[in-house]
C-alpha cells in the first residue's frame, strides 16, 4: 500500500470513530493527485453540532494518527463562512468519510 493510501486509511478510520462526524472530504493537492512529499493533507469536515473545543480535539487526534506520515489541516464546514472555498471543496474535493 502506498504511503498516501495508508495515510488516507488512517484519516478515514479516525474520522469514522468520532460519532459526530457526518461527512469529510480531502481537497487540495492530495485530492488532485498532485501531492509532493512536502504536501499536507487538507480535510474538510461536516459534523453534528459540536463545540470549537471538540473540533480542535478531533484535529489533534488526526495529527496524532498521521504522526510521521504527513501534516494535516482541517476546516469545519459547519462554520466555514468563505462560500467560494466551500464551493471549491464540494466541487473538487474527494469524499473520504460519510456516516449515513
Amino acid at each position: 500500500m502506498q504511503k498516501h493510501e495508508h495515510a488516507l486509511r488512517h484519516i478515514q478510520n479516525c474520522l469514522l470513530e468520532a460519532p459526530f462526524v457526518k461527512v469529510a472530504y480531502i481537497f487540495g493537492s492530495h485530492a488532485k493527485k498532485e501531492a509532493t512529499s512536502s504536501s499536507h493533507y487538507e480535510i474538510a469536515i461536516e459534523t453534528t453540532h459540536i463545540s470549537v473545543g471538540e473540533f480542535q480535539w478531533l484535529l489533534f487526534l488526526l495529527m496524532e494518527e498521521l504522526s510521521g506520515m504527513g501534516k494535516v489541516s482541517a476546516v469545519h464546514l459547519n462554520t466555514l463562512f468563505d462560500s467560494e472555498l466551500k464551493r471549491h471543496i464540494l466541487r473538487e474535493g474527494r469524499l473520504i468519510a460519510q456516516r449515513i
